[in-house]
């Protein structure tokens, strides 16, 4: 079986833009200025975002995009995860990496990149994603540090970010496994052994997408509505995307009612639960005939 060729495109855009990041940030850059750059190289490379860039510093794991008038700045000694997706006619392919300009950290850095290889390497043996959580658990260990528990990397398809199967971080029995046509993408988190481990909710959302297409009987809310789904279908979108269309203090008292009618859903921020630092690497795969192909 051979994936849709709009995989391959969309996966060489990312690999590029993740090889922009990691020759271009730096501390004193900032958190807005470092999405706007990754989105516009995703555009300019003729892919279009397939969710709001994400900036995770130090024991910020997941799912913070920054909004517009955020003042935060990269610093010399952060822990800096920036994860990204593209998609190319609905079909997604996602990425992370992480960066970090202080030597104290370089271990934990090193030990999630090996993390993601010996992953990658699992899955082109077993394709029995709780043998691949084995793997990726067992390395972290080796070196003296643990995984986050309740992140899983998670299968992609047309646009869909998780698309049903996940993949942990950890040895999960029972998992189904991987089939030929599923397109994945493998996502270590790594943090050191004293940390909880696991990630929870903060107060903060920047994060949403469309989850219902009924009617609230608002001509301001349904046109909103209509819009973002005109151009993200259910692919998640960030509120700095249409502050300036649609007025920036009107968006978000929008977003409000639209999560509380149901219409959209939020995504909170993902926080490491001891305050520890996390490191994240990640890679979209495929599965094909003649095996595993790692597209970004």
């Amino acid at each position: 079986m051979k994936i849709p060729e709009q995989y391959r495109k969309s996966g060489e855009i990312t690999k590029a833009v993740r090889n922009t990041v990691v020759g271009t940030v730096r501390p004193g850059m900032g958190f807005v200025e470092v999405c706007e750059l990754v989105e516009s190289e995703i555009r300019r490379r003729g892919g279009l975002p397939a969710f709001p860039t994400g900036i995770g510093v130090n024991q910020v794991t997941a799912h913070y995009a920054p909004e517009e008038g955020d003042a935060s700045k990269l610093g010399a000694s952060d822990v800096i995860k920036v994860d990204f997706g593209v998609h190319v006619e609905g079909y997604v392919t996602d990425t992370a990496t992480t960066l970090t300009f202080d030597e104290g950290h370089a271990l934990l850095l090193d030990v999630a990149k090996k993390c993601l290889q010996v992953a990658i390497e699992a899955a082109g043996r077993d394709l029995r994603v709780g043998e691949i959580g084995r793997s990726v658990g067992q390395e972290a260990s080796r070196f003296g540090f643990r995984t986050i528990q309740n992140l899983t990397g998670h299968t992609v398809d047309r646009y869909a970010v998780h698309a049903g199967k996940s993949i942990p971080n950890l040895y999960v029995p029972g998992l189904p496994s991987l089939r030929t046509g599923d397109v994945f993408a493998i996502e270590p988190f790594v943090t050191p052994s004293s940390a909880a481990g696991y990630v929870v909710d903060s107060p903060m959302t920047t994060i949403f997408a469309v989850a219902s297409r009924k009617k609230t009987g608002k001509k301001e809310l349904d046109g909103f509505v209509d819009e973002v789904w005109g151009e993200r279908k259910t692919l998640p979108f960030t509120p700095r995307w249409y502050s300036e269309r649609w007025g920036r203090g009107k968006v978000g008292p929008m977003l409000k009612e639209l999560v509380k009618r149901k219409v959209v859903h939020g995504y909170p921020t993902l926080v490491e639960a001891s305050g520890r630092p996390v490191a994240q690497f990640e890679h979209t795969l495929a599965l094909e005939d003649g095996g595993i192909v790692v597209l970004t």
